[in-house]
């Protein structure tokens, strides 16, 4: 008996950057996304998790905290690395597929954007039925409709890159160029999907090409900017999904939510690399999107992550005051300097912290 899944369809309209939701932390097409130690990654999925490793136990034991503090910067609940683990460790059993939706449904609060939109999907198609259903025949089911909404969407937009074909002065590189978007164009319409987008075959050799074709530069970059991409598109995810395994797809799904040690002053602006007195929790999204901006610039973009940061050294200065942070009582005084020196806009209230300085930092260390 053939299961019934309900695809998840958008509608087509003309304009060649339609689909999108709302933009995320995420930049489109954002090559240069950089983590608390200095991760890069290449695709628009967080293609390796922040590394949490550190020369100070101490980062370890803030990180500790993720249950009790919420990200210092949206003020949203993270997922703490052992529950991260504990998720991934799941998604590697052979088991129904319906307990692992039915964990990831306990951190449901902390998704927004894509990733939330992706959940709820796959969370109504598996527990829409009382047969057992994987979540690779979810995304198997939906992959032809996506395929074709996002075949349509890239279709338009190599007509917008081919018109800048004429403008390019050198005949070779005119051929070169017009070739690959051809070649482009076949793949989508024969259905190859692993060339045409899931491995940016092309999208990588035009990119490669980009800087040697002067005045198209600018136009051309623009235009494949708008190609859908997996953080903020749900056909794009699906598509790039289809051979994902449910490691993977959960890798997809969690990793942007992650607890993660951001350092205020980033590390090539001259900032303590080891010292939490430089660090702060947040999201592993928030973090790759600061990257290495100032806080000040990046305050200018998020002027609401003021009050946020706010909370969160009220959340430090109630762990502390009630017994918490052993050790670490003097994190408030050192992280309040920190932020303050950072921004300009930061004005923190420390007025509720009852631990004395001399107290606090009898067990300090840089």
């Amino acid at each position: 008996m053939k299961l019934s899944i309900q695809p998840y369809k958008w509608s087509i309209t003309d304009n060649i950057s339609e689909h999108k939701l709302p933009s995320s932390s995420f930049a489109a097409g954002n090559k240069n996304c950089v983590y608390d130690k200095g991760v890069s990654s290449v695709d628009t999925f967080i293609s390796n998790v922040p590394s949490f490793t550190s020369i100070n136990p101490e980062m370890e034991i803030l990180r500790g905290y993720a249950k009790d503090f919420r990200c210092a910067y949206t003020g949203l609940r993270m997922i703490s690395f052992n529950a991260y683990k504990h998720l991934l460790q799941l998604a590697s059993k052979k088991k129904n597929d319906k307990n692992l939706i039915r964990a990831l449904a306990k951190y449901q609060d902390t998704f927004d954007g894509l990733e939330l939109e992706v959940f709820k999907f796959y969370k109504h198609n598996i527990n829409s039925t009382s047969k057992h259903i994987t979540i690779s025949e979810v995304t198997d089911r939906q992959f032809p409709i996506s395929y074709e909404n996002l075949k349509k969407r890239y279709l338009k937009i190599i007509v917008e890159l081919k018109k800048l074909a004429p403008q390019i002065k050198s005949e070779k590189r005119c051929s070169r160029y017009t070739t690959i978007l051809e070649e482009w164009e076949s793949a989508l319409l024969n259905g190859n999907y692993t060339d045409a987008v899931n491995s940016n075959k092309y999208l990588n050799i035009l990119l490669k090409m980009k800087n040697k074709l002067g005045n198209i530069q600018a136009r051309m970059g623009a235009l494949l900017l708008k190609l859908p991409n997996p953080s903020q598109d749900f056909d794009a995810f699906i598509v790039k999904s289809k051979s994902a395994t449910n490691r993977q797809f959960v890798d997809r799904l969690v990793s942007p939510f992650i607890v993660s040690i951001e350092h205020v002053k980033a590390k090539n602006r001259g900032g303590h690399a080891s010292s939490i007195s430089n660090c702060i929790l947040v999201r592993a999204r928030e973090n790759c999107e600061k990257s290495d901006k100032s806080l000040d610039e990046t305050l200018t973009i998020h002027p609401d992550w003021i009050k946020n940061i706010q909370e969160y050294f009220s959340q430090v200065i109630a762990k502390v005051n009630h017994g918490g942070m052993r050790g670490l009582a003097w994190y408030p005084f050192e992280i309040k300097n920190t932020l303050e020196a950072a921004s300009g806009r930061l004005k923190l209230d420390s007025t509720k912290l009852i631990v004395s300085r001399d107290e606090a930092y009898k067990t300090f260390t840089v």
